[in-house]
């Protein structure tokens, strides 16, 4: 009798799973009327708000550019793929460690998030990621030889989709990110169950990632709870080509990598990364 209930309350909760969706979650977005940005490490004369038509839905980012060759090397750019948290003004912080290391950075928002209209899927975040890099790619003062696809977390999947889908990057770095949505599922749940139970999409930076010939580096966290490394981070590694960097960070959890790292440390292994790829 107890195995019968047992097996009626996992059937139970298979038919409440199959009746949802993680999809929201996944795109856990927060709309804003206006960006405030600070303008305590850029300047705001350094950037430019940029807004693009994707798929006739207007998406907003900013373009930061440095200020000359004094503060770094202004030929490295990075476009940014960010989480699927809030908006790109929550990111902000992370475009002002880009900006100290010298770097120019690209940073939008996603369908429905922050300013950006629409609502976002696994396509429309891929058709996002193509018009960011598209962007920055036709700017005339961008060394088109020197952009970094740089993906955290959800975003991992826009960075590697772009770098293999569409245009190799100089580099492609992956923090934090999942290997599949497969995999983000079955690291959240106590039920061994396929992830297409709870998603729509795919996600599927682990079909995708061997197709990737660009240096590539991966960062994650040792402690990541939400996005656990071994089932994600590492797996990732090991379906990758060479040239491949892999670095664990002890002790860090999902969004703290630079703080648990130390913010020079953390800029000192992207830069020698990018400039040395």
């Amino acid at each position: 009798m107890i195995r019968l209930h047992l097996g009626l309350a996992t059937l139970a909760t298979l038919a409440m799973l199959a009746s949802c969706s993680l999809d929201p979650f996944m795109f856990n977005s927060t709309a804003l009327d206006h960006y405030t940005l600070s303008d305590s490490v850029i300047p705001e004369k350094q950037r430019e708000h940029v807004k693009l038509v994707v798929d006739g839905v207007t998406i907003h980012g900013f373009f930061v550019k440095q200020v000359d060759s004094l503060h770094g090397d202004p030929s490295y750019t990075i476009v940014y793929h960010q989480g699927n948290k809030d908006h790109l003004q929550y990111y902000w912080p992370r475009v002002e460690l880009f900006y100290k290391a010298g770097f120019n950075v690209f940073v939008y928002d996603y369908n429905g998030f922050g300013m950006s209209g629409g609502t976002s899927t696994e396509a429309s975040l891929y058709a996002n990621a193509r018009a960011a890099w598209d962007y920055v790619f036709r700017r005339a003062d961008v060394d088109t030889t020197h952009i970094t696809n740089y993906g955290y977390s959800l975003g991992g999947a826009a960075a590697v989709h772009v770098s293999t889908q569409h245009r190799m990057p100089h580099a492609l770095i992956l923090e934090a990110s999942f290997a599949s949505s497969e995999s983000l599922v079955q690291s959240g749940t106590v039920l061994n169950i396929p992830g297409s139970y709870l998603m729509d999409g795919a996600f599927a930076n682990d079909a995708k990632i061997g197709m990737n010939t660009a240096p590539l580096l991966i960062i994650h966290g040792t402690e990541d709870l939400f996005i656990p490394i071994d089932r994600n981070g590492r797996v990732l590694f090991d379906l990758a080509r060479n040239p491949k960097t892999f670095r664990a960070v002890q002790g860090a959890g999902h969004e703290n990598i630079p703080v648990v790292m130390g913010e020079q440390n953390y800029i000192d292994l992207i830069t020698a990364f990018i400039k040395g790829s």
